[in-house]
Formats: C-alpha cells, structure tokens, sequence
C-alpha cells in the first residue's frame, strides 16, 4: 500500500498544477507570479518550490499535462485508422476541436509559440514535435504506400498543414464566426489530398494495349462465327 504522506503529496502537486493552469490560462506567462498560483492553490510560496523549481517549470508542466492527455485520447483513435485519407480527415478534425474544447489554450500556446528565440528547444517545442509525429506518420506511410506523391517533402507538408489550420482558426475563432469543424477538416483534407495524391498507375505499355484491343476484337469475332455456326439447321441424312 502506497504510504499517506506520499498520496498527499501527489494531491498537493495536482492541487498545485490545477492553480497552475488556471493562472497561465487568464494571463500571458510574463505576467503571472508564483504568489498568485499558492494564493489560489491554498498554500504558501514555499511549497511551491517543494515541488517544482520555478514559475518555468510549473508552466513546462501544465503544458506536459494538456499534451498528455490530448494524445492519449488520439493514439487509440489514431490506431485503428490505416488510409491516408481517413487518417489526414481525423487529425486535421481533431486539431479543430481543440478551438471547441480548450479555446484558451490556443491562446496559451500562439502566444508561447511565436516566441521564436525561446521556443526552439523549449518544452513547449518538444512536445509539439511529438503531437507532430501523427501527422509525420500519416504522411510517411502514405508515400511508403504509394498512396501520396513520391517526391512530397512530409516536413514542408506538415507545416503547411499546421500553418494553414492556424489560419484558420484565426479567421474564425478570432472574428467570432460559426464554428464548423467537421465540414472544415473534410474540406481541408480534400483540398490537400488533390495535391498530394499520386498518380494513378499507368495501365500499360501503349504497343500491349493496342494488341491486346486487336486480340480482343478477334476473338469477338470468332465467338460470333461459332454462335452462328450453331444457329444454322443441319442438313437432312439422305437416303
């Protein structure tokens, strides 16, 4: 049996990340204190720091926390999907209602993102670059498959994808317009796939499929001979 004080403990800190989050979510990072999370936590500046190292790492780890539980809910979704399209269509649907269920974290994250001197080698970085891997995997399997362009480049189309969906929610969610994430996910994934779809195979050489059109219209007749052959009456023994 796990002893008390350490399952205080785990409630202690998921009392704390829970403050946590509610800080970052209402104001930009720069502008929240450590002394407002323990005020809203209940507790002391002091035990903040008995859990974690700083205002950094409590906001490393609330954003450890939203992207953990977003891809433990699309990996088993994710898993039984095996088409390119069906897979494209689910995470660019799944990407959307993140404007529907956790809008202020799009805010959260725009804001951290575009930080470009800090962002790349944060966490924030890192765990996009594994919410990423789906997309990546989709792509990657889709050209193994021949089912995508041979030549596509999965890196460029990933941030296309990423940039464009950003644009949307932007014009959308920004400007307060009606939300349709199914119909844009489809939409999307259309669009996409018309660029990115390889090319039907070719059906032949054209010299083999002249012969094979001459081999077939001999044969058509030569059934038709033969059908004739059976229709005609067949002459009377003589005597």
């Amino acid at each position: 049996m796990t002893p008390l004080p350490r399952r205080r403990k785990a409630v202690r800190r998921a009392e704390i990340l829970d403050a946590a989050r509610a800080v970052f979510l209402a104001q930009p990072y720069g502008q929240a204190s450590v002394n407002q999370i323990a005020a809203r936590a209940g507790c002391v500046v002091g035990t903040i720091y008995g859990y974690f190292e700083g205002k950094r790492d409590l906001f490393d780890a609330v954003l450890t926390d939203f992207y953990d539980r977003l891809i433990a809910d699309i990996e088993p979704k994710f898993a039984v999907l095996h088409g390119t399209e069906d897979r494209l269509r689910f995470l660019v649907a799944r990407h959307l209602q993140i404007t529907v269920d956790d809008a202020p974290w799009l805010r959260v994250l725009g804001r951290e993102a575009k930080d470009g001197a800090g962002y790349f080698g944060s966490r924030l970085h890192q765990l996009n670059r594994r919410y990423a891997q789906f997309l990546t995997r989709t792509l990657d399997d889709g050209i193994a498959r021949g089912e995508l362009r041979a030549d596509l480049d999965p890196q460029l189309a990933r941030d296309l994808v990423f940039g464009g969906l950003e644009h949307w929610v932007c014009n959308t969610v920004g400007r307060g317009r009606p939300r349709d994430t199914a119909a844009a996910a489809h939409a999307v994934t259309r669009m996409l796939l018309d660029g990115w779809r390889a090319a039907p195979a070719p059906r032949g050489d054209p010299a083999l499929r002249s012969l094979e059109q001459r081999l077939s219209v001999l044969e058509n007749r030569l059934e038709g001979r033969g059908a004739a052959k059976a229709r005609r009456p067949a002459k009377e023994a003589t005597t």
